[in-house]
């Protein structure tokens, strides 16, 4: 168990040790820390629920973006950023990810093939990235953009309108790609992004799959 994030205040919660009252940190459990038999009695019992993967909540906690990059954290290498589809779940809580996007500098050693992970190599400014609870997430910005350009067009959009609501901003995503000229997905990119934001739909909660 870890503490992540502020929750708001209860009055009562259904299991002391895993979400005291008050106003505190969210406390996150991982599978590993209290056996395979408990995890499944407290899901079942409606005490937590799954944020990602090994890693859960009280039902009644607060979810933030500092949680759910706790939930990935274990598949991130220490030298890895989390990008792309990955990272717009991790920002804006829509199309949580079947696997995990990493990304690692360009010509450095690649992490070892995981199931539940995808490892690319991109070169990105310091203004890219940010720290969000134990890990490296690229910025909401550079996610768009990345999104943008890398996702199949009907994913992609609802995607984007997920971060929309966390401060994505289509205009300065365009200009940006104006000095990306040559890179992969930019031309569609920014057909998309000169689309108006009202025709990319709503956002998805469901799993986002590769097109």
């Amino acid at each position: 168990m870890a503490l992540v994030a502020p929750a708001p205040d209860r009055t009562c919660t259904p299991l002391a040790w895993v979400d005291p009252p008050g106003a505190h940190p969210v406390v996150v459990v991982d599978a590993d820390d209290i056996g395979q038999a408990a995890w499944f009695a407290l899901h079942r019992d409606g005490v937590l629920r799954t944020v990602w993967g090994q890693l859960a909540i009280a039902c009644d906690a607060a979810e933030s973006a500092a949680v759910r990059a706790q939930a990935v954290a274990r598949l991130v290498p220490e030298r890895g950023i989390v990008a792309r589809a990955s990272a717009a779940w991790v920002h804006s809580g829509y199309g949580a990810p079947v696997r995990v996007d990493v990304l690692v500098p360009a010509r450095g050693r690649r992490p070892d093939p995981h199931p539940h992970r995808v490892a690319c190599e991109a070169d990105l400014t310091d203004g890219d990235v940010i720290e969000l609870g134990p890990v490296r997430v690229t910025s909401v910005q550079r996610t768009g953009i990345d999104v943008a350009r890398l996702l199949a067009p009907a994913a992609a959009r609802h995607v984007l309108a997920g971060l929309l609501e966390v401060g994505f901003d289509p205009d300065a995503a365009r200009r940006r790609l104006g000095t990306m000229v040559g890179q992969r997905g930019v031309r569609e990119a920014r057909a998309l992004l000169a689309c108006d934001p009202e025709t990319w739909g709503a956002p998805q909660p469901g799993r986002i799959r590769r097109g």
